[in-house]
């Protein structure tokens, strides 16, 4: 079953990454949280609301059901037919759960339409997104049964639809973000959804008072820590599939120079969610990305020293945000603490980092 969820539902989930990223983009980059709540109280209450979310989520299923259909045809799949030596009771079970795994998104939503039917006292009208859950996940582990009794082998068309009028990029950044995007898709989903939800939800809290910057610079500081995966995932491609960029004569400072871009590249989305969600001037906003920016590299520089040992790191991670709390409570400039963790990465780099 294992096997099945990763080569399956991780495979939708990082292939439509960009996908994913883009509803991101929509729906925390355009919309307030009082946009949210007025679309969940129409799906709840309009006259057709339930049809047109029921609609919604039949399209996002069609979308898993045509990839399950085309993926399990590669010939790499070929062990997804063993599937029919298990009893049919048994199958059937676990392509309900394998539709689950699709769904993941809509369940998600759904119990963010649970809360606003608590809240708004129409818990009678949310009845239906149960009914929802069980056709649509029904509805794949058909479509996977019917695939698994009518195998179609073929080798896939590697020609590209589009092609571009230009080359891809001579760049080591571009190179490092194209292989995230594409390998580690899932982790990126799921970091940024973190860190954006977290930024959106300080921003939130700010605007109902009057507030200083210390409010956001904790709420953000823990947003921007929550790249620490995707972090790690860059640290695994340095040390374990672009093996031989640590031999190329590049000096210290062009190194940690195109560390620091990669990471403030990342950290911009929730960057973008937080000045969309409160009224903070640009050098407040200056303040808290220059902060974050350099919590997050000296982060990255520590798991130098421990080789990646994440179990290792965590403690100190921990009490390193309990210490950055403190500093920006007892108000701190939050330049200086952005500017003294830039020094000292910058002159711990070196030793840290091991060619």
């Amino acid at each position: 079953m294992k096997t099945l969820m990763i080569s399956t539902v991780s495979a939708f989930f990082r292939q439509r990454a960009g996908m994913f990223f883009v509803i991101l983009g929509i729906l925390f980059g355009f919309l307030s949280g009082r946009e949210h709540h007025a679309f969940a109280v129409f799906f709840l209450t309009g006259s057709f609301g339930m049809l047109y979310l029921f609609g919604i989520w039949l399209v996002y299923t069609l979308i898993c059901v045509q990839f399950l259909m085309q993926i399990w045809k590669l010939p790499e799949y070929t062990f997804i037919y063993h599937c029919r030596m298990w009893p049919d009771l048994k199958r059937l079970s676990r392509f309900l759960i394998l539709g689950l795994g699709f769904l993941q998104p809509i369940l998600f939503y759904g119990i963010y339409l649970i809360s606003i039917s608590v809240q708004d006292q129409a818990t009678d009208q949310v009845w239906p997104i149960f009914v929802f859950y069980f056709v649509l996940t029904l509805g794949i582990a058909f479509a996977a049964e019917w695939r698994i009794r009518n195998p179609v082998l073929y080798v896939a068309n590697s020609s590209r639809i589009i092609n571009l009028p230009f080359a891809r990029p001579n760049s080591w950044i571009y190179w490092t973000m194209e292989w995230l995007f594409r390998e580690r898709g899932v982790t990126m989903l799921v970091g940024k959804m973190g860190a954006i939800l977290v930024s959106v939800g300080t921003m939130l809290y700010y605007s109902t008072d009057n507030y200083d910057i210390r409010l956001p610079a904790v709420g953000l500081s823990f947003a921007y820590m929550l790249n620490l995966g995707i972090s790690y995932e860059f640290f695994k491609w340095e040390t374990s599939i672009w093996l031989w960029g640590r031999t190329l004569p590049f000096s210290d400072g062009n190194r940690f120079v195109k560390m620091l871009v990669l990471h403030a590249i990342l950290i911009i989305p929730e960057t973008l969610a937080a000045m969309r969600n409160a009224s903070l001037t640009i050098f407040e906003v200056a303040q808290l990305y220059a902060l974050g920016l350099s919590i997050l590299i000296l982060s990255h520089l520590f798991l130098y020293k421990k080789e990646g040992l994440q179990d290792d790191s965590m403690q100190t991670f921990l009490f390193g945000f309990i210490g950055l709390t403190l500093l920006i409570l007892y108000k701190i400039p939050l330049l200086l603490i952005a500017g003294a963790a830039i020094a000292f990465s910058f002159y711990i780099y070196p030793k840290w980092y091991k060619v």
